[in-house]
């Protein structure tokens, strides 16, 4: 092996180029991947743009959503071996890694956490725990369990990754789902889950008068016991209000940055706002990784279908054109390959 490789750096807003760098060195505490599949993730793009939280300017930028084979472990490693499939790798804009994804998941790297082993599962599919484990936290932040005698319904308002597969998971579990999403090739993917699925753009005003979709909803599919804002925009978490019951949870996903808090509104219906942190459940502690990959292997239950959710794959030459140009309305998921010529 060489002992260089290519890598993505982010060094500011609206810049990225392909750099060659040193391969890093495993310690003995560590574990050197060769990063197969990464997506890129709404987040990657929102740091690419300047307006996320966190900053990752170092080769493989924040490359989180990636799914990696061992190369070589260190000395005090134990369970892991080169050829092994595994999840939480970080930094994975590049071709080999020793970083372990904890950024934004209650985690530091100095507690010494390593990548998961799952060699039950593709490199693909392993790539999309992250999302899954975003998902299954938002599921279980809206405490859709007390609901009782009924089946509990849930609004997603946005269909990206995430809410694609987050309306999968409550449609598994027996949850009613409506959806909101302008698109037509997303509404397609979550109404073959059974989402009954709105179009916003349709209501306007020639067709609908002062109706919204948000009317719509409420006459056809009711109140929801939970609605999750997976866009960011103010406007849709007013929506995202008005369509909650009184004294239930909206759950807000989509925000990356400053966003309004709705006061009156949120206080006359007593309506509850939760922010679910990435990976980990702030209130329970519960880390979703290895549900996520138990979800995508089948292992207790149906396995969780992911792979019609990716859109394309490129080298990471092509993943610089990706970000520049990145398609928010048309694309899903963009798959980063960045050992492929």
């Amino acid at each position: 092996m060489k002992n260089t490789m290519k890598a993505l750096i982010f060094p500011e807003p609206w810049k990225v180029e392909c750099v060659e760098v040193p391969i890093p060195e495993p310690g003995p505490h560590d574990v050197l991947a060769r990063v197969v599949s990464c997506g890129i993730c709404g987040s990657d793009v929102g740091i690419y743009e300047g307006g996320h939280w966190i900053v990752a300017h170092g080769p493989g930028g924040h490359g989180h959503e990636s799914g990696c084979e061992v190369v070589a472990v260190g000395d005090k490693v134990q369970g892991i071996k080169p050829g092994d499939r595994v999840a939480r790798m970080g930094a994975c804009y590049a071709q080999y890694t020793t970083e372990v994804n904890v950024v934004g998941h209650g985690q530091d790297q100095a507690t010494g956490a390593l990548p998961i082993v799952r060699n039950d599962l593709t490199c693909d599919e392993i790539s999309f725990a992250d999302a899954v484990g975003c998902a299954l936290n938002c599921a279980e932040r809206a405490e859709l369990d007390r609901i009782t005698g009924r089946k509990p319904r849930a609004v997603i308002l946005g269909l990206g990754p995430i809410g694609l597969i987050l309306a999968r998971i409550l449609a598994m579990r027996g949850v009613e789902v409506a959806a909101s999403e302008p698109f037509a090739h997303k509404r397609v993917l979550a109404a073959r889950s059974g989402v009954k699925v709105y179009n916003p753009c349709e209501f306007t005003r020639a067709r609908h008068g002062r109706e919204t979709f948000v009317d719509a909803i409420l006459q056809d599919f009711g109140p929801a016991d939970a609605v999750f804002e997976m866009v960011g925009h103010n406007q849709t978490l007013l929506d995202a209000i008005a369509l909650v019951r009184p004294g239930f949870r909206v759950l807000v996903f989509g925000a990356q940055s400053m966003q309004m808090i709705p006061y009156k509104e949120c206080r006359l219906k007593g309506v509850e706002l939760v922010y679910p942190e990435a990976m980990v459940n702030s209130k329970s502690g519960v880390d979703y990784w290895t549900p996520a990959l138990d979800l995508l292997a089948g292992k207790n239950g149906p396995k969780l279908q992911v792979m019609d959710l990716i859109t394309d794959r490129v080298t990471l030459e092509q993943a610089m054109h990706a970000f520049e140009h990145y398609n928010r309305e048309g694309w899903i998921k963009i798959i980063v390959e960045p050992n492929r010529d």
